[in-house]
């Protein structure tokens, strides 16, 4: 998958706030409320953050010396970005193969796993084509007019104690593509997400710690129940 491919997406949710997002109102939470977020299915401290190998830490003292030749070392160290915690991203599901299997033919049922992994996220759920979500967005301006910049992409998987390779999320080069890692305990999510900001300048909340950005309403989208669609089957065209 990528920004050019065009996939169904999974929000869940509640019904009203579902409802408004398919009339075309995005609501994009910030960063450092999926960090607060206390939750073991959405919430995740490690957002944006990547784990270094506490014994490849070396601080040098005043005298010289490595400060932990005589200290006892951290378990855990990570880096992370000063000042990032208004970043504001909407997540969503992807609906892949990868958490499908295949029944017959063209037709597919929905993995246990997956089932299992986003149950709790909300009783209904709206179906929109991701495309068709970026594009409202690049149409789309702020209060003051300025357009909006967005990245999007799916998440990355890894084990976050494995610490080869951590500079190697995203082979896209850009700052952001920290943001689009998780760790392995997340991965039946199949979470794909969208990042947002001014192209001047910042973003600043709008709707509470959010951003709500305007747009015009989905006409292609499905709102129903999430057992609805879990139980259901889906068959895939040609």
């Amino acid at each position: 998958m990528n920004n050019s491919t065009n996939f169904l997406i999974a929000k869940f949710g509640n019904k009203e706030h579902l409802e408004q997002l398919q009339k075309g109102n995005i609501f994009f939470n910030a960063i450092q409320t999926y960090r607060d977020d206390g939750t073991d299915y959405r919430g995740d401290s490690m957002e944006g953050k990547i784990p270094i190998d506490p014994s490849k830490i070396i601080i040098i003292g005043s005298d010289g010396k490595d400060i932990f030749e005589t200290l006892p070392r951290p378990d855990t160290v990570t880096q992370s970005l000063l000042g990032d915690e208004c970043l504001m991203m909407f997540c969503a599901a992807a609906i892949t193969t990868e958490v499908m299997d295949n029944i017959e033919g063209n037709k597919w049922r929905f993995k246990d796993e997956f089932k299992s992994a986003i149950q709790d996220f909300g009783e209904y759920v709206l179906l929109l084509w991701s495309i068709d979500l970026l594009g409202h967005i690049e149409l789309a301006s702020d209060s003051n007019g300025q357009k909006i910049g967005y990245d999007s992409g799916p998440i990355l998987y890894r084990d976050l104690r494995d610490y080869d390779n951590t500079e190697e999320y995203r082979k896209t080069g850009s700052w952001l593509d920290r943001y689009f890692v998780k760790g392995l305990p997340y991965k039946n999510q199949n979470e794909w997400r969208v990042i947002i900001d001014g192209e001047k300048e910042a973003l600043k909340a709008n709707c509470g710690k959010g951003f709500l950005l305007q747009t015009s309403p989905f006409e292609y989208s499905r709102l129903m129940r999430t057992t609805e669609l879990l139980n259901g089957k889906i068959e895939i065209g040609d």
